[in-house]
C-alpha cells in the first residue's frame, strides 16, 4: 500500500474518532467523516466499502497488526499485551466502538479479525495432519480461541476498560494457560484445603 492511500485512510480513520465522540456511530454519516477530513465522498469509497470496513481497517491496524508481528516470530503473550495496550491508548474510540450493534457489529469485526489471525498463525507454526480430530483442527480451533479473546475484549471494553491492559493481559495469560478443573480448584479453594 502506497503511503498517500495509508495516509488517507489514516485521515478517514482521525476524523471518524473524533465524531463519535460527540455522536452516537449510528448518525455518522459517510459524508461526516469525509467533511471532517477535508475530502469529498468519493474518496471514501476508494478506500472504504462502508463506515463499517472503516472500523474493521482501524481495529487491524491499530490491534491486529502490531501483534501478528510479534504473533509471527512465536510472541503470543507479548503480542496480546501489544494489541491490549494499544486499545488502552485508544480508550475513547474502543469504548464507543463496542457499542456498533447489528449485521456487522463491533462484535463480529473482533472475532472475524481473531479468526483470521489465529488461522494464520496455525498455517504458519502447525502442519495439522489429515487424521487430526474434529475438533482439533485448525479451523475449529481458531473459532474456539477467538471467541475467548472477544469474549475477554468485549467484557473489557463494555464496562469502560476499568482495569489496566497490563491486568488484562495476565488474566488473560491465566485463563489461556490453566485448566478449568485448575481454576475451579482455585476459586473454590480446594487446592487450599489439600495442602
Amino acid at each position: 500500500m502506497n503511503q498517500k492511500t495509508q495516509m488517507t485512510k489514516q485521515i478517514l480513520a482521525e476524523s471518524l474518532k473524533k465524531l463519535l465522540l460527540h455522536h452516537s456511530f449510528e448518525k455518522i454519516t459517510i459524508k461526516d467523516i469525509t467533511d471532517a477530513a477535508g475530502f469529498i465522498r468519493p474518496t471514501f469509497y476508494n478506500h472504504f466499502k462502508d463506515k463499517y470496513d472503516l472500523v474493521e481497517w482501524i481495529f487491524t491496524e491499530e490491534v491486529i497488526r502490531p501483534g501478528e508481528q510479534l504473533f509471527d516470530v512465536g510472541l503470543f503473550r507479548e503480542g496480546i499485551r501489544l494489541m491490549l495496550a494499544n486499545m488502552e491508548k485508544e480508550k475513547d474510540f474502543y469504548v464507543r466502538a463496542v457499542k456498533i450493534q447489528g449485521q456487522n457489529s463491533f462484535r463480529d469485526i473482533v472475532f472475524q479479525s481473531f479468526v483470521t489471525l489465529i488461522q494464520k498463525v496455525f498455517a504458519k507454526r502447525t502442519p495439522f495432519p489429515e487424521t487430526v480430530p474434529h475438533f482439533f483442527r485448525p479451523e475449529i480451533l481458531a473459532e474456539y480461541y477467538a471467541n475467548a479473546e472477544t469474549f475477554l475484549l468485549m467484557k473489557w471494553l463494555e464496562s469502560g476498560m476499568p482495569i489496566s491492559a497490563e491486568e488484562v493481559e495476565k488474566a488473560h495469560w491465566s485463563l489461556i494457560t490453566v485448566s478449568f478443573e485448575d481454576v475451579v480448584k482455585e476459586v473454590s479453594g480446594e487446592e487450599k484445603e489439600n495442602r
